[in-house]
């Protein structure tokens, strides 16, 4: 959807860029952000043309902005200083290395013994990472392929590394550090899963939607995430779709903004595989940047590169599709989801669990596309059928920015109720709107409140999807005291 938001700090900076960057918000050059520009700041003079500055003012919730001003005006001045925008941000966003390789990240493949761990450098440096069980002595090397591109309004600098790494044991801890032997990163870590995995073992996934960078959350959500790891881990974030927002309308992206936001996940990715749904917002230039950047395994699993694929992970089979690309059925992508249903309910008895992620979700009672995303909606009508056959146990989706859970339903038919949020073999899936993982949230809804819509609310926050054989527990957590907005059970018996 159309976002009133922001754009991000600049790929390795130095402090004038920063300061720079701090400008394009600061529209009276007084140095400071008052109410008006933190409010205004999707309407930065790149978009004018686009979108009236007054108009973008209006579709932002002022309580907010209220709340963005709190997390920054450390003084209580009622303005942000360059000083208090700054500080806030996490190190390796707000000093990365100028030259050393920055955005490392993880991504699953269709075999449990490879991971796939791309960075992104200035310069074009070697595609090499160190790895081994031992964090003294990375004893193995593996070479890759590096690649570039120049699109966006400034253009970019820069070179994307990828590397997979094959062979892995399972249920193995590998450290690991990338980078040519003059310019390494840092050391990081990653445990491959378990093959097979015990039917009792909890597997736990990061949800998260529509995030984007620095004002006004998805930097703080991001922190979250990773103080939440710290204490539990997680074996896996799914992002379903809507990364960064380098563009927010017209034509043109700041490629700037994906580096930014690459430093900022890097405490997650760097850990865990970190996995995609197309979303709107990476359309620009036809994918350049989404499909540069990130890898999935597309063509391991029939699909098609980065917009659909599927990966079994632990007791979950996940399918991702694409919701910017045609699926009414007999085109490519419905073929494939079909086939791919089909597969994965053959094989429950080894990975018992379904999940579709795509961006737009196929129920939501937001004012703002309410005819797109109400029964008897094309995505309704087209997809749910298989879904329904197939025995799809959840769709986890974005775009609309709010959280909703739905109830099992068919058709705009709700098909349980469950007790007490626990719903036992339900005959249809479970749908999760999660767009609130940084944007700004939207805060109209459609009144009386749909049968189907079991819980809604803008909050910021994640999913937490915690997956053993038979039980699914899932919690929308909120970002003040890691409050919980919303908790629910599938439980198969």
């Amino acid at each position: 959807m159309v976002v009133w938001w922001v754009l991000a700090i600049i790929f390795c900076v130095s402090e004038a860029r920063l300061k720079g960057h701090f400008s394009r918000f600061d529209r009276d050059g007084d140095g400071e952000l008052n109410l008006f520009e933190v409010q205004s700041c999707s309407c930065l003079p790149l978009f004018e043309k686009s979108f009236e500055i007054e108009e973008c003012v209006n579709r932002v919730d002022p309580a907010q902005v209220d709340t963005v001003m709190a997390l920054l005006d450390f003084d209580l001045s009622g303005s942000i200083s360059y000083e208090e925008f700054q500080i806030t941000l996490p190190e390796q966003v707000r000093s990365p290395i100028e030259k050393a390789p920055q955005q490392v990240h993880l991504a699953a493949t269709t075999s449990p013994s490879e991971m796939v761990v791309m960075w992104v450098t200035r310069d074009h440096d070697a595609s090499v990472v160190q790895y081994g069980k031992d964090p003294q002595s990375l004893s193995l090397s593996e070479n890759g392929t590096s690649a570039t591109y120049n699109v966006g309004m400034d253009g970019w600098r820069g070179w994307v590394h990828k590397v997979t790494l094959t062979g892995l044991d399972a249920n193995s801890l590998y450290y690991y550090v990338v980078g040519q032997s003059d310019n390494q990163s840092i050391q990081f870590h990653f445990r491959t899963p378990s093959v097979p995995v015990s039917p009792d073992a909890t597997v736990s996934f990061a949800i998260v939607a529509d995030m984007g960078t620095t004002i006004p959350m998805g930097w703080y959500v991001t922190d979250r995430i990773v103080e939440a790891h710290k204490k539990k881990p997680f074996s896996m974030v799914i992002h379903a779709g809507d990364i960064c927002y380098a563009g927010t309308g017209g034509t043109d992206e700041l490629e700037e903004v994906w580096d930014i936001w690459g430093d900022q996940v890097q405490p997650l990715a760097a850990y865990m595989p970190y996995m995609f749904a197309v979303g709107n917002h990476e359309h620009y230039y036809d994918y350049t940047s989404f499909n540069t950047r990130f890898s999935m395994p597309g063509p391991q699993s029939g699909g098609n590169g980065n917009f659909w694929y599927s990966i079994d992970y632990g007791h979950v089979h996940f399918t991702f599709m694409s919701t910017e690309h045609p699926y009414a059925p007999g085109t490519p992508q419905y073929q494939w989801l079909v086939q791919d249903f089909a597969k994965a309910n053959s094989n429950r008895k080894n990975v018992p669990w379904i999940v579709l992620s795509g961006h737009r979700p196929m129920y939501n009672s937001d004012v703002g596309e309410w005819d797109a995303h109400k029964p008897g909606a094309p995505f309704q009508t087209q997809i749910e059928p298989i879904m329904v056959k197939y025995g799809v146990d959840m769709y986890l989706s974005g775009h609309m920015h709010m959280y909703e859970r739905m109830f099992p339903v068919i058709k705009g038919t709700v098909v349980q109720k469950g007790q007490n949020e626990v719903f036992v073999n339900p005959k249809a899936p479970i749908h999760v709107v999660q767009a609130t993982a940084g944007v700004f949230l939207d805060d109209t809804f459609e009144l009386p409140q749909p049968d189907w819509s079991a819980s809604r609310t803008n909050k910021w926050g994640y999913g937490n999807m915690a997956v053993n054989q038979t039980h699914i527990s899932y919690q929308f957590v909120g970002i003040w005291e890691s409050e919980i907005h919303d908790h629910f059970w599938i439980v198969k018996n």
